[in-house]
């Protein structure tokens, strides 16, 4: 299960709720395991996981998500659908496999007209009717919630967004194997594209490589933030027209996401021989990024990792080095709380989670520290870490050295 429920019913006990309700996809993953395309990409589309605060989970889904659940069951029990799909069954064929389930999951789900009915009659049947529940009001648009509130009269409601968040913070062991299963993935995918570096390949050339990569282990690759030579200072999208030449820099800073999880990894690599000076300023950032991981581990204040990170780089090569933050939490969304920024600190267009937070046991953390100068060139060296009981582990496999091809 991907669902902390000690930790939920902990927090629901703390907030005197006596149930929570998921409805943003990546809680309707988390909560349930559901993790089809279709959740991620029509954002109208309604489904709820409901999460009693004793009893067992159900899940209302659109009647065409019974072809997903058919093949990959969830962890709820009980399925409410509602909607039209239709599908034709041949006259006198035996059906087998996930053709069998498909039958048998729609004739056992609960239809209901709508989606609002449906979550209506499956927390009546949670034995939540009357009681108080947490709403994920971050999957629903203004009017949605609105109608939520007016449908759903038989209990009282808070909004859960952040609640989820802070369940989500510490990871359970099923979520930390898909984030290592999407961080290689996406560290393989870079790797590849690195190869494919030579004298005259465009960034187009290695976004194939790297996308071909990805997709071939099962993972959906995601952006690939990839440029050489002084365009390697700048975010720039791959080009078709630059061609790479003898002594470019390539920074690499892409993801992917495997089952709802995501991956964002950074890596730098050379034609040849760099400039001398950011073979310098690279070896500031690998300092920097070890002492960050050397003071990982619980109890420690997001705030020391910021301050570790820059006064390192600082004072290993680049005295004028700035950063907004050194890092985030990652997990079903690709920035979660925190982020890593120094006390006091902002994390300007990315929500912080606050820079007093304190790292906790079986949070995973992304920590990176790019260096961006425009006509010179950009580094990056980006890691995803476990924060362990002792220390930490990192789900990153490639080292941190300048990788020459």
């Amino acid at each position: 299960m991907l669902l902390n429920l000690e930790r939920a019913r902990a927090i629901m006990d703390e907030r005197k709720l006596d149930g929570l309700v998921a409805a943003s996809a990546e809680n309707v993953t988390y909560a349930s395991g559901f993790a089809n395309w279709t959740i991620y990409t029509f954002k109208d589309l309604e489904m709820y996981v409901v999460i009693p605060r004793d009893g067992d989970l159900s899940l209302v889904a659109a009647i065409d998500a019974a072809d997903y659940l058919a093949q990959y069951p969830t962890t709820t029990s009980r399925l409410y659908v509602y909607g039209t799909f239709h599908t034709e069954r041949r006259p006198g064929v035996s059906l087998t496999g996930a053709e069998a389930a498909l039958v048998a999951t729609r004739e056992e789900a609960i239809r209901q007209p709508n989606a609002l009915t449906a979550l209506r009659q499956a927390l009546a049947d949670s034995g939540l009717s009357g009681s108080r529940i947490g709403l994920d009001e971050r999957g629903m648009s203004p009017s949605r919630w609105q109608a939520s509130r007016e449908a759903l009269d038989n209990v009282a409601i808070e909004e859960a967004g952040d609640l989820f968040r802070r369940i989500r913070l510490i990871k359970t062991p099923a979520e930390i194997e898909q984030l290592r299963f999407a961080v290689c993935a996406v560290e393989q995918g870079i790797l590849a594209a690195f190869e494919r570096a030579a004298p005259g390949a465009t960034e187009w050339d290695l976004e194939v490589a790297f996308r071909t990569t990805v997709a071939a282990t099962g993972a959906t690759p995601g952006h690939f933030e990839t440029s050489a030579g002084t365009r390697s200072a700048g975010c720039f999208p791959a080009s078709a027209e630059y061609r790479i030449q003898a002594g470019d820099v390539i920074r690499s800073d892409s993801g992917g996401r495997y089952q709802g999880y995501w991956a964002d990894t950074g890596r730098t690599a050379v034609l040849g021989e760099p400039p001398v000076e950011l073979r310098r300023y690279y070896d500031a950032l690998r300092q920097g990024i070890e002492a960050i991981c050397a003071q990982v581990k619980p109890g420690v204040p997001i705030d020391t990792l910021f301050e570790t990170g820059v006064q390192t780089v600082r004072e290993a090569g680049i005295p004028h080095y700035q950063r907004h933050h050194v890092g985030h939490a990652i997990g079903l969304e690709m920035y979660e709380p925190p982020v890593l920024v120094g006390k006091g600190g902002s994390s300007d267009i990315h929500r912080s989670g606050g820079s007093d937070l304190r790292l906790e046991e079986n949070m995973i953390i992304n920590v990176e520290l790019p260096y961006y100068e425009l006509g010179l060139g950009g580094l990056q060296i980006e890691d995803t870490l476990v924060v362990r009981r002792d220390g930490y582990e990192r789900l990153n496999t490639a080292d941190h050295e300048l990788r020459s091809y």
